[in-house]
């Protein structure tokens, strides 16, 4: 691909900003179960009482798994890109070393 330049420190840019996207999901999702505990005896014991408050708490459990998965995933993203831009400038050296060995060798000969 021509043109084309990884920048490692902008990768782990990168993944600095993910972790901070999924620190905000997190406190987003600390907030949202501190409010809903709140309303947790807020049905009542009667049948209709108790079968919405068992909804309630299906709908609760639900988005808590979907968002607990994002946080997951944010987590698994930003190490994967952390992980790309130290290969990739690992990588950038080992190269450049062998062409220096290789101009090495070639003046030698």
């Amino acid at each position: 691909m021509s043109g084309f330049e990884v920048e490692p420190e902008t990768m782990r840019q990168s993944a600095d900003e993910l972790d901070v996207a999924k620190d905000e999901v997190q406190a987003m999702l600390d907030q949202f179960i501190g409010m809903v505990e709140q309303y947790a005896d807020a049905f009542g014991g009667d049948t209709i009482g108790s079968l919405v408050g068992v909804g309630h708490q299906l709908c609760v459990d639900k988005f808590t798994e979907c968002l607990t998965a994002n946080i997951e995933d944010l987590t698994g993203l930003a190490q994967a890109v952390r992980e790309m831009g130290d290969d990739h400038e690992t990588a950038d050296g080992e190269i450049g070393e062998s062409f220096k060995k290789l101009q090495g060798d070639l003046k030698s000969t």
